[in-house]
């Protein structure tokens, strides 16, 4: 990654950051990113630990990231994340609202990716990013395929 592609990383990252604190604090939320590490993104209401996916245009399918830089085998966020909830939200094609969010409780979601939905797929589809941090081998979970009580979904943009 070139130094001008990591700063359109980093303005990207923290414009789709500052749309979700928008988000939060329209739902009376209290959101810490002081804290903020490789263990989650922020903290929101003072105690809950958030893993933030943004995506650039709505998809189906979530995807979760199992290595982050398959050169030097660096575990992905999946491996590293010690969040409450993680929060996977689908930008508009122009990046300036929130046209999907869903928050899972990552407990849940982790537990069944691993219990349940790897056993029976035993082959999933797999998306490689080159984008950001090297090479990045990440597994499509289509979100039809999520049991329902693991999450909660809001279409901001229908609200307005």
């Amino acid at each position: 990654m070139t130094y001008q592609e990591k700063i359109a990383f980093y303005e990207k990252e923290r414009e789709g950051q500052r749309l979700l604190d928008v988000y939060y604090i329209s739902r009376k939320h209290e959101v810490d990113r002081t804290g903020s590490c490789k263990d989650f993104d922020c903290i929101l209401d003072g105690a809950e630990k958030v893993e933030e996916k943004i995506r650039s245009k709505e998809r189906k399918d979530v995807l979760i990231e199992v290595i982050q830089d398959m050169s030097t085998y660096s575990p992905g966020w999946f491996y590293e994340t010690k969040c409450d909830y993680l929060h996977y939200v689908f930008m508009n094609d122009t990046g300036t609202k929130i046209t999907s969010f869903y928050r899972f409780d990552w407990p849940k979601l982790k537990g069944w990716f691993i219990g349940e939905y790897l056993k029976t797929k035993h082959f999933p589809e797999s998306i490689v990013s080159t984008k950001g941090w090297g090479i990045t081998l990440n597994i499509s979970v289509p979100i039809d395929q999520i049991p329902s009580y693991m999450y909660f979904q809001d279409r901001p943009e229908e609200a307005e």
